[in-house]
C-alpha cells in the first residue's frame, strides 16, 4: 500500500470512521482520487451500498468507486452497482452516480444491458441519461454497438445513439 492509499485508508477506515459526521465521511471520500487497496475498496462499496447512510455520503462513495478500474474488488463493484439500480426504492441521486461510476469503469456485456434495461425504462430522465453515458464510454464494445444500434429509435435517446454509431469509424448507418 502506498503512503498516499495508507494515508487514505487511515482517514475512511479509522475506527472513528462509524462515530464521523457525514460531512467528515464525505471530505474523506472526496480525498480518494484512485481505489486500489481491496480493503479501503470495500468499506467505500460498503457505504455506496448502505441504505442508512445519508444521500451525500453514498454518492461520495460511487464517485470514489468510479476510480477503482484496476481494483481486484471490480466485479464486486459491478455487482453491486447493478444491485442498486434495478432497486425501485433506491434513491434515483444515488443510481445516477452508480451508473456514472460503472461509465469510468471497464463493464461486461452485463452492465451494457442493464444501460440498455435502464434507458428503455421509465426511469427518470438523468437516471437514463447516466445509464446512456455507460453505453457510450464503450462503444468500442459489441454489445455496446448492438445496444446503440437498437436505441436509434428512442425518442430521447435515438439521435445520439446515431451519432455515436457514427463516430465508431465512420459508420454510415
Amino acid at each position: 500500500m502506498s503512503n498516499e492509499d495508507k494515508e487514505k485508508h487511515d482517514a475512511v477506515g479509522s475506527p472513528h470512521f462509524d462515530s464521523a459526521t457525514s460531512e467528515e465521511k464525505q471530505e474523506s471520500l472526496r480525498q480518494i482520487i484512485e481505489l486500489h487497496d481491496p480493503e479501503l475498496t470495500a468499506q467505500v462499496l460498503a457505504l455506496g451500498m448502505n441504505t442508512y447512510e445519508e444521500d451525500l455520503v453514498r454518492i461520495e462513495a460511487w464517485r470514489a468507486l468510479g476510480m477503482a478500474g484496476t481494483s481486484p474488488l471490480l466485479s464486486n463493484i459491478r455487482e453491486a452497482a447493478g444491485q442498486l439500480v434495478r432497486n425501485p426504492e433506491e434513491d434515483e441521486d444515488v443510481q445516477i452516480y452508480a451508473l456514472l461510476a460503472l461509465a469510468l469503469l471497464p463493464v461486461t456485456e452485463v452492465e451494457i444491458r442493464l444501460a440498455q434495461e435502464v434507458i428503455e425504462s421509465e426511469a427518470f430522465i438523468l437516471v437514463q441519461s447516466a445509464a446512456f453515458d455507460i453505453v457510450k464510454a464503450n462503444k468500442h464494445l459489441p454489445h455496446a454497438v448492438l445496444a446503440l444500434e437498437s436505441l436509434q429509435t428512442h425518442p430521447d435517446f435515438g439521435a445520439s445513439a446515431a451519432r455515436e454509431l457514427q463516430s465508431i469509424s465512420g459508420r454510415d448507418d
